[in-house]
């Protein structure tokens, strides 16, 4: 219960999570605290008869910390069904006014990918450093931040290449210009263990053989090519 007294927290201070539209199609989030709890005792019981874990459709807050809540809402869908469904919020740039930042590295005639450990999905990852929001930055405060820790260089120009707001803050994709000389010092703790310069058309070809698979990067790298900076 302690989940749903918290999810039940949450609608009150924060309605906008919680939005319905009403337009035909949408999956309605169902919020009446008797209705959740009438169906959640449901779906309990069908699984039970299934012989399946019932916590599998325990609603509420299922998870919080600094960076995220982890929600399971009830959930109404197009043809009437109703169900659990989860979804995590960045309260980075949902709750704090953060914004996070993708960032698009270019000394001369060459992009700076780098070699990060994703936890998530337990492997290696090649691509453009990024970064969550943090608190009251803006989003050029926090691309010149983000590049200080994880490459450990200034940028001489940033290009912001487009700006999406999500509740209070949003993300923030730019294309970041190093001076020549600057050289790239990975920060320490930040689970990067290499990194690697490529040409404009070493990057077409990692991109098309799928070298490229984080998601922020290739929306980054789209946006660069769309205003012909790579």
């Amino acid at each position: 219960m302690k989940s749903l007294t918290k999810y039940f927290k949450l609608i009150k201070e924060r309605p906008d999570l919680f939005y319905n539209s009403g337009d035909p199609g949408e999956i309605k989030i169902i919020t009446e605290p008797n209705r959740i709890l009438s169906e959640q005792q449901r779906l309990r019981d069908e699984l039970r008869s299934q012989g399946k874990p019932t916590h599998w459709v325990d609603i509420g807050m299922l998870s919080e910390d600094k960076w995220f809540w982890v929600l399971r809402d009830l959930v109404e869908f197009p043809d009437g069904k109703v169900g659990g469904y989860i979804r995590f919020i960045n309260r980075m740039s949902n709750d704090v006014k953060g914004f996070n930042v993708v960032l698009i590295c270019v000394q001369k005639d060459r992009v700076l990918l780098i070699k990060k450990f994703r936890h998530e999905e337990r492997n290696w990852s090649w691509e453009f450093p990024r970064g969550f929001g943090e608190p009251d930055l803006d989003a050029e405060e926090n691309a010149r931040k983000e590049m200080a820790e994880e490459i450990g260089v200034s940028p001489s120009k940033l290009i912001l290449l487009t700006e999406v707001p999500e509740s209070v803050g949003g993300t923030a994709v730019f294309y970041a210009e190093i001076e020549p000389l600057e050289d790239v010092l990975l920060g320490v703790g930040e689970g990067i263990s290499n990194y690697k310069w490529v040409s404009f058309t070493e990057l077409r070809e990692f991109v098309k053989s799928g070298n490229l698979s984080d998601w922020f990067s290739l929306w980054a790298y789209s946006l660069a090519c769309m205003n012909q900076l790579v």
